[in-house]
């Protein structure tokens, strides 16, 4: 619970971070791939010759070197190098590695590659047409999936008011400030190494040993310090590459995208289409809920099925709908893959529920709040799996912002009217599964001491910059008994500690963090062991707290004990595992797909210029619970980054697309929120509830922190103008036209 600063804050604005961009070692070669310049293509050829006669070549590899081995994160369908062909533009054909980087990307237009282009495929709708060429070869359906509780036709008939909407979102960007990159080389004990940005160094570790068929013992992945992620650099970009062109080279290789390739070439957000209908009673019970989703899921799998998955899980929450009907398909396009973002999808979903929520609570004549209040998840409600929820805290969320929701309107419609310029609130509620959907994810965690008092906790969920480090430690050292100064963490090397699973889905905190708790009691228990021993003492007569050991009337510091018992320390290991007990079938979508879920409420202020269709978020309440807080300092850092990205997908940010080439692979013209456009007040509000499941009763919070912003933000648009948008983002442009409609229409 203490508001700690993160342990990696100073070297990293001293300029002393070493990125992987930033490794240099003796005779180091630079890497880059040949992409396809077409979105679906058969390979007829590809000829290096020209390429590997031009100055600085060393070496370069093809689809013949790389092998038949595909790989993937959730399913293995993805060539390391395309053979027969292309599915979108930007696929890797070719890779060289060369003397400079200039070398080896001017050898990368002298590649000869032999085309016959296919028929592509660009919207999902296209894709499931009948007679439609396939992308796949199991065909354009990437995944198909449904569930449903009660009747959904019998509670359609029980609604006085039924709201019918259609939404869509584009395609976004993560946007993260380093590019993918990373090194390889083969070390002294021929263990190929790989240090690579990523957030899941276990992952890249057994696919690097599978693909190229080393073994295990002979490969390491060290994850260097990561300048951003938001779920894109759990996928594959340059790690078996510049593996491969490492071992055929016999040199050390690196590899850095360039902006345009991060663009054109990394996973995206998916796009996503909705139709839905919600019925209530006339006194605001939700009685149906009726969604259907359509997704582009891009040229291969990644995450989709993952983010489908949540998607389905997800619809409705955080509310009661005694009836709900849920269909969604993801299909193949000749984009580039759509893998796993911040939420995986949820923020598209939350936007599409929250609006319609906030349209029937105007048609019934409640307030946004009251009508949340009356069908918000509290104990005991089960969800659409029919999992049975416990420690739920939304309605304290809602009770947190509901008296400044009524003064900021009182305030608002007291102040004086400026010609052209309304102002507004919106509110956006969110629930959200903490880990993996339905699948057994653990995490754990081994603590270790010299005799010098040094403690180092292993984790295995590397820190992608989130502070995650810094809040194990104080789990760590706070289940020990000893201070926090103590603990070093070992968190991004996939030959120092076990797979924890990735950094994403807010699960840190709870998964290792429960595990770092665990093997902090173990760790405790056998070092109170050894003092006992060595002074021969009963181990009653001897407690480790605050950074002190009791022995009955007597007491030394932490490093006094260590001292005291010496080398026996080496003997000490504490060991963790979290391992809850959560399974859900993926084709029914029932069962306990999350050990908990955290919630919030976020409560905006807008001003819109009608002149213009200039939006503008003023202030921000952010009320959330998120169990106990480990380090305020760091949640808060956590919810004001989130609010910043939720802001620039609700009004500015897409990838725009034009017959499967990406148009704004740049930031000049890929638009981001500024300094300027970020609210200066964000004021975070932490609920008091308590997780009994979590490590001392807190939960997760990174991911979920942007989901309401585009529906609140939306909501508060409607709230100023009375227009409703169903669209992201809210561009100038888009809002004039509901504008200009609502004027049309006189209303």
């Amino acid at each position: 619970g203490q508001p700690i600063p993160r342990n990696d804050v100073l070297y990293k604005v001293r300029g002393r971070a070493r990125y992987a961009a930033n490794i240099e070692m003796e005779g180091m070669l630079h890497a880059c791939f040949v992409r396809s310049e077409h979105p679906h293509a058969r390979v007829l050829g590809v000829d290096t010759a020209k390429a590997a006669m031009a100055p600085g070549v060393r070496t370069i590899i093809t689809a013949e070197d790389a092998g038949d081995e595909l790989i993937g994160t959730l399913v293995t369908d993805t060539p390391i190098l395309a053979k027969d062909r292309v599915r979108y533009v930007g696929e890797p054909i070719a890779a060289i590695a060369a003397d400079t980087p200039v070398a080896a990307a001017a050898a990368a237009q002298l590649v000869e590659v032999e085309y016959e282009p296919l028929p592509a495929i660009f919207t999902p709708e296209e894709a499931l047409t009948e007679g439609a060429i396939e992308i796949d070869p199991e065909g354009n359906v990437l995944i198909a999936l449904h569930n449903e509780r009660g009747d959904i036709e019998a509670g359609l008939k029980q609604a006085d008011v039924i709201l019918e909407n259609s939404y869509s979102m584009e395609q976004i960007d993560h946007c993260f400030l380093e590019p993918p990159a990373g090194v390889a080389f083969v070390d002294p004990d021929d263990v190929l190494t790989v240090m690579v940005c990523t957030q899941y160094p276990h992952y890249h570790h057994k696919q690097i040993a599978r693909a190229l068929g080393r073994p295990m013992e002979k490969v390491r992945v060290v994850q260097t310090v990561v300048g951003g992620g938001f779920g894109g650099k759990m996928d594959n970009t340059v790690e078996i590459a510049i593996a491969l062109l490492a071992l055929k080279a016999e040199r050390p290789v690196r590899m850095v995208y360039s902006r345009e390739e991060v663009f054109t070439t990394t996973t995206k957000r998916h796009p996503m289409k909705v139709r839905q209908k919600l019925g209530a009673t006339k006194d605001g019970k939700f009685t149906a809920f009726d969604v259907e989703f359509l997704l582009d899921g891009g040229a291969y799998r990644s995450y989709s099925i993952t983010v489908s998955g949540r998607c389905v899980i997800h619809a409705g929450m955080p509310y009661m709908f005694p009836n709900m009907r849920v269909d969604l398909k993801t299909a193949f396009t000749n984009h580039v893959p759509c893998g796993a973002m911040r939420s995986f999808g949820i923020v598209k979903t939350a936007f599409a529920l929250e609006c319609q929520i906030n349209e029937m609570a105007d048609r019934l004549g409640l307030s946004p709040i009251e009508i949340r209040r009356r069908n918000g998840f509290v104990n005991g409600d089960t969800t659409a799996t029919g999992q049975t929820l416990q420690d739920v805290g939304l309605l304290k969320t809602l009770e947190a912002v509901e008296p400044i929701y009524k003064k900021r309107k009182a305030e608002i419609a007291a102040e004086p009217k400026v010609e052209g310029i309304r102002r507004g609130l919106g509110i956006a509620c969110l629930g959200y599964g903490i880990g993996y959907s339905g699948i057994r994810n653990p995490s754990t965690a081994r603590i270790r001491v010299d005799n010098k008092g040094t403690v180092t906790a292993f984790c295995g969920t590397p820190d992608i910059g989130t502070g995650s480090d810094m809040s194990l430690a104080q789990i760590s050292a706070q289940s020990v008994g000893i201070s926090v100064n103590r603990v070093n963490v070992v968190s991004g090397d996939s030959t120092k500690t076990d797979d924890s699973g990735p950094t994403s889905a807010s699960r840190t905190t709870y998964f290792s963090g429960n595990a770092a708790f665990i093997a902090g009691q173990d760790f405790k228990g056998q070092f109170e062991a050894a003092v006992s021993k060595k002074l021969d003492v009963s181990d009653d007569q001897v407690r480790l707290d605050a950074d002190t050991v009791t022995i009955g009337n007597e007491a030394m510091s932490f490093s006094e004990a260590c001292g005291l018992i010496g080398e026996a320390t080496a003997d000490i290991m504490g060991y963790g595992k979290f391992d809850p007990d959560i399974e859900a079938d993926i084709l029914t979508l029932k069962g306990n797909p999350y050990p908990t879920y955290t919630f919030a409420t976020h409560l905006v202020e807008i001003e819109i210029d009608e002149d213009l269709g200039a939006l503008e978020l003023k202030r921000v309440w952010a009320a959330h619970d998120a169990g106990t807080i480990v380090n305020p300092m760091g949640t808060e850092g956590q919810i004001e980054g989130g609010v910043a990205q939720g802001l620039g997908q609700a009004v500015m940010e897409k990838v725009v697309r034009e017959n499967g080439y990406v148009t704004n692979p740049h930031y000049r013209d890929y638009l981001l929120p500024g300094a300027k456009d970020v609210p200066l007040e964000i004021e975070c509000i932490f609920v008091d509830n308590y997780d009994h499941t979590g490590p001392y009763g807190a939960k997760g919070v990174a991911e979920v922190s942007l989901i309401p912003i585009p529906a609140a933000m939306a909501g508060a648009v409607t709230s100023a103008s009375s227009i409703q948008p169903t669209h992201l983002p809210m561009e100038s442009e888009y809002l004039l036209r509901l504008i200009e409609r609502r004027d049309e229409e006189g209303l």
